[in-house]
């Protein structure tokens, strides 16, 4: 039976990291799905009103709570304390939250970046320090696998 290579590393990856990589990878699509829905929905529907910056604050409060219930209940699976691991949460997510925030600000309103572009761009590359922050600060204590 022949495997094609993509096949085969994601075999090695989610070995590697007893399923918690094909599940942040599972879960980490549906909450950039999410995310993007709802920064680009307040972003429209608040555009008149409010800064980018504002509603790039706001949709990261929500975006990263939901992402916070995802990646404790089905990838990380942690039976940690729920207020610590939220805070600590923030720290990783906050983290991506400025350099998406001031990222949006700089390619939207300085550059002309179109904002679907810079939102999606922007997302994609806090995807990495998203996974390693989680698994390294976040959820440090949850049980392996």
């Amino acid at each position: 039976m022949t495997h094609s290579p993509r096949r085969a590393l994601l075999a090695i990856a989610n070995r590697r990291t007893g399923g918690k990589g094909l599940r942040f990878l599972l879960i980490g699509g549906f909450n950039t799905a999410f995310a993007y829905c709802v920064s680009t929905g307040l972003y429209y529907a608040l555009t008149r009103w409010l800064h980018i910056v504002a509603i790039g604050a706001i949709a990261n409060v929500i975006c990263i709570t939901e992402a916070f219930f995802a990646y404790k209940l089905f990838v990380f699976r942690s039976s940690g304390g729920w207020l610590r691991e939220y805070l600590r949460c923030y720290v990783v997510y906050g983290g991506n939250a400025l350099i998406g925030i001031a990222g949006l600000w700089l390619f939207v309103n300085v550059i002309g970046v179109p904002f679907w572009i810079a939102q999606g761009g922007l997302m994609a590359a806090g995807m990495v320090i998203s996974y390693v922050g989680h698994d390294r600060f976040t959820f440090k204590g949850a049980q392996r696998g």
